[in-house]
């Protein structure tokens, strides 16, 4: 029986994530980016690298209309995202798959893409195999995720990620590789006294254009949220 009785799940105020079997548990930048992404006109929605379930579940909260796969390469963390779904109050709407995104059919069409991306390139390893599959890009590379995801998106849709300020150019240039652009950038502080640490990026499909400029602090101070958080993610915390 799942989850056991031990479990203890992540609560939100509409819904519920276990994560015991995930490689990845829930956090800020996966929240953050359920949050910002624009997915009020999406029929069709795509979570690429799912783990718990928890963006594709906050746009489902979101968007009460749309469709939403998910799709997640390590087994334990589907698993999770299944469980997820299928308690939630959408989960005839939600669909997880076990299997890699770049396989996915192309007679697929996507209105928006959404990723919490592995970003890091030949860097030190940590010694949870299914924790560096999470967070390292061997199996999808900037590249060829955004080739694919071009191929995947209707002409309309959009795509958005979250990764560390400090991949922006390399993402950027992939995109633009794939004839991709950014068309919102939004920088995440999360002191008020510290740079940008993380930066959520919505791509478009044409010619490329000038981006809309945002940022959002999440801590004043230590402890002490700012207001522009608080609202972003209000009706998500059960804390505000």
């Amino acid at each position: 029986m799942y989850p056991a009785m031990h479990d203890k799940p992540f609560r939100f105020k509409q819904f519920e994530v276990y994560q015991s079997r995930s490689a990845m548990r829930v956090g800020t930048d996966g929240v953050l980016l359920g949050a910002w992404a624009q997915v009020e006109d999406a029929n069709h929605i795509l979570d690429v690298g799912t783990g718990t379930g928890v963006i594709a579940l906050i746009c489902a909260q979101r968007n009460q209309k749309a469709l939403i796969d998910a799709i997640e390469l390590d087994e334990g963390s589907a698993e999770d995202a299944r469980y997820n779904f299928q308690i939630s109050a959408w989960k005839d709407r939600l669909k997880a798959h076990t299997g890699d995104f770049l396989k996915i059919g192309s007679k697929d069409k996507f209105d928006l893409i959404v990723s919490n991306p592995p970003y890091f390139s030949q860097s030190l390893r940590a010694s949870n195999p299914s924790r560096n599959a999470a967070r390292h890009d061997d199996s999808l590379p900037a590249e060829a995720f955004m080739e694919k995801s071009k191929k995947l998106l209707n002409p309309d849709g959009h795509l958005a990620l979250i990764f560390p300020k400090n991949q922006l150019e390399r993402w950027t240039f992939a995109a633009q590789e794939a004839g991709m652009f950014p068309s919102r950038i939004c920088h995440v502080f999360t002191l008020a006294h510290k740079d940008a640490s993380r930066v959520m990026v919505e791509f478009r499909k044409g010619e490329p254009f000038e981006p809309r400029m945002e940022s959002i602090l999440i801590e004043k101070s230590p402890g002490e949220f700012s207001e522009a958080y608080k609202e972003i993610t209000r009706s998500l915390y059960t804390k505000w």
